[in-house]
């Protein structure tokens, strides 16, 4: 190493961003880090995040994001890759897919939920075709 050179990190450092109380945002947020939002929001959320909506918040959006935990309030749909966490301040309107849910006891939730798996890898063309091992004897 050079004299007066830093050594690069591998690692990125993630942002977290913020949406305060009393404020309004009205479109398509695409993030890469940690987001929490106090304030209103309408739209579409997309990224690889951690995704906060805090008390008193009102979210009507199509979200997209690896976790979430709703304090305050969404309506629409919502795709969590690993887990989504309402918690007994929080309300949900809409569809829900996620790896993992957790709904706390006085949180509202109405609409519909499917939890999905993590993918196969699916048999080869030839693995599908193949005869079992008990026929191939016959």
């Amino acid at each position: 190493m050079a004299f007066g050179s830093k050594q690069e990190s591998p690692q990125k450092t993630l942002s977290t961003s913020f949406l305060g109380k009393g404020t309004y945002i009205d479109g398509k947020f695409q993030v890469e880090g940690n987001v929490r939002m106090d304030g209103n929001f309408k739209g579409e959320i997309q990224g690889n995040a951690d995704l906060i909506i805090g008390e008193g918040a009102y979210v009507e959006a199509t979200v997209q994001v690896r976790n979430l935990t709703i304090m305050g309030e969404l309506h629409g749909s919502i795709h969590c890759a690993e887990k989504l966490e309402i918690h007994n301040t929080g309300k949900v309107v809409g569809e829900i897919k996620a790896g993992k849910l957790i709904i706390e006891e006085n949180a509202i939730f109405e609409g519909t939920s499917a939890m999905t798996k993590k993918e196969e890898k699916p048999l080869a063309a030839d693995q599908k075709n193949a005869p079992k091992a008990s026929e191939a004897k016959k």
